[in-house]
């Protein structure tokens, strides 16, 4: 071989490696810091970044492709809880302005016409005693409407039957007032107390189903499972209404504009619970929802009740009041009614105490 083609062969050979390695660099290297570069951008919350190419060789494309696939669920994501946040906020001030007018159109009216009348009865006691009586007794059923309108609305913010009685007794109470459908309740299972916020959020996702089924579905039937497991409790709320088209993903119901969904969703994912909806056209929606429980304290099995002596189960009576540091339980509203109006006649030795829940 002679110094001409040895020449000839180390051009070619350092053209070659020059052209390597500026492939290399222009299809590899480049697009592989491109890359970094916006991988760093999105770290920092840049998300638009990635609508910029990067070349590169197929993989680093492909590669690119997945972590623009990402940024899009980012965004969505991002969208999604916006309106959510919105929707909440929104709802909360809702909340807020219905809380205040009944407190002005009721509570308050209501004090206003109750200090009227002691004003006018006061005025009359010297001058015509039967018609101040009359006043007074016009007066205190006033006091009494207005102790029972604040009780409701205290009710609808912190349900006392659910912290009393517990999940089951406060679900029935609940359920009466839906009169827009047919309920049903069924319960699998023996019932027992939960955490506290197991059992307040359980409340909260069937205020917010019933809810949701009462504006929204123009359901006529509407039934409620409740069963009871060893390890968890899970509930099926199910209703023949007009029904939906699902979301291929649960995150997209907010940008469909289903919120109460989204809180069931949020509620539900807070105590590692499992959530799942079924629902089509014109076929109903089923609501499906479990929670792991772990063990509590159960109230006692019997209490007596204070006024007529009776032996119940805490979480069938009908309600209950707290007296002196005690728990009393009431078999009916006559009995609550009239421990509340004078307890002390119905504590003395006549009737043993009611034993207080633990």
């Amino acid at each position: 071989m002679n110094h001409a083609s040895l020449f000839e062969i180390c051009c070619v050979g350092g053209a070659v490696f020059l052209a390597s390695n500026i492939w290399f660099f222009v299809r590899v290297l480049r697009p592989i810091q491109r890359l970094s570069l916006q991988a760093s951008q999105l770290s920092r919350g840049e998300l638009d970044s990635f609508d910029r190419q990067c070349g590169g060789i197929a993989e680093i494309q492909a590669l690119r492709r997945a972590m623009s696939g990402m940024v899009g669920h980012v965004r969505r994501a991002q969208e999604q809880s916006r309106a959510y946040a919105e929707q909440l906020a929104d709802g909360q001030e809702n909340e807020r302005k219905r809380i205040a007018r009944e407190l002005h159109d009721d509570a308050v009216q209501s004090t206003i016409a109750v200090t009227q009348g002691i004003d006018m009865a006061k005025n009359w006691v010297k001058t015509d005693p039967d018609r101040a009586v009359q006043m007074l007794q016009t007066v205190r059923e006033q006091a009494v409407e207005i102790v029972t309108g604040l009780r409701n609305l205290i009710g609808d913010l912190r349900p006392p039957a659910l912290e009393e009685l517990g999940l089951i007794p406060a679900l029935k109470m609940q359920l009466d007032t839906v009169k827009q459908a047919d309920v049903k309740l069924i319960v699998i299972g023996e019932p027992r107390r939960l955490a506290e916020s197991q059992e307040l959020t359980l409340f909260r996702v069937i205020q917010e189903a019933f809810r949701n089924i009462t504006r929204h579905s123009q359901a006529k039937h509407i039934q409620l499972a409740v069963d009871y497991q060893p390890q968890g409790i899970s509930l099926q709320v199910q209703d023949d209404g007009c029904g939906f088209r699902l979301p291929p993903h649960l995150g997209d119901l907010a940008l469909q504009h289903h919120y109460g969904l989204v809180g069931i969703q949020e509620r539900v994912n807070s105590l590692d619970g499992r959530f799942r909806i079924e629902s089509n056209i014109g076929q109903g929606t089923t609501l499906n929802i479990y929670l792991p429980t772990t063990t509590q304290n159960q109230p006692d099995d019997r209490v007596r009740d204070p006024v007529c002596s009776a032996l119940i189960e805490p979480r069938q009576a009908y309600g209950s009041v707290s007296y002196r540091s005690e728990t009393y339980y009431f078999c009916c509203p006559v009995c609550q009614g009239a421990f509340q109006k004078d307890p002390d006649v119905y504590l003395d030795k006549r009737h043993p105490k009611t034993l207080p829940a633990s």
